[in-house]
């Protein structure tokens, strides 16, 4: 008996991974896409408002999501605070267990 119960626990637990697919929260997202900004040399990211992802889709010719992505950053250049309107379509993928943004 206790076979069919280890295998039971195996499928639920395969269903359970499962289900954590799918595009990334606006949360994570968000993360990943200041990253993205910061590291393409944008400056320094103090705010982000109004965050918004849309319309996500599985990749069709790359791993990941693409997502179109709204909102407002806020960037530190040279110590002024400069409002950025985004505006967007970003693929987002998951690696080493955290989201990334890409622009391609």
């Amino acid at each position: 008996m206790k076979a069919p119960k280890h295998a039971f626990a195996g499928l639920a637990t395969a269903f359970a991974l499962t289900a954590c697919g799918g595009p990334p929260s606006n949360s994570d997202a968000e993360k990943a896409m200041a990253t993205l900004l910061t590291q393409s040399g944008a400056g320094q990211i103090t705010n982000i408002q109004d965050f918004q992802l849309t319309g996500c889709v599985e990749a069709q010719d790359m791993a990941g999501y693409r997502c179109d992505t709204t909102g407002k950053v806020t960037i530190d250049i040279g110590g002024q605070q400069v409002p950025v309107p985004v505006s967007k379509n970003l693929r987002y993928v998951k690696e080493d267990g955290a989201w990334k943004a890409y622009a391609k």
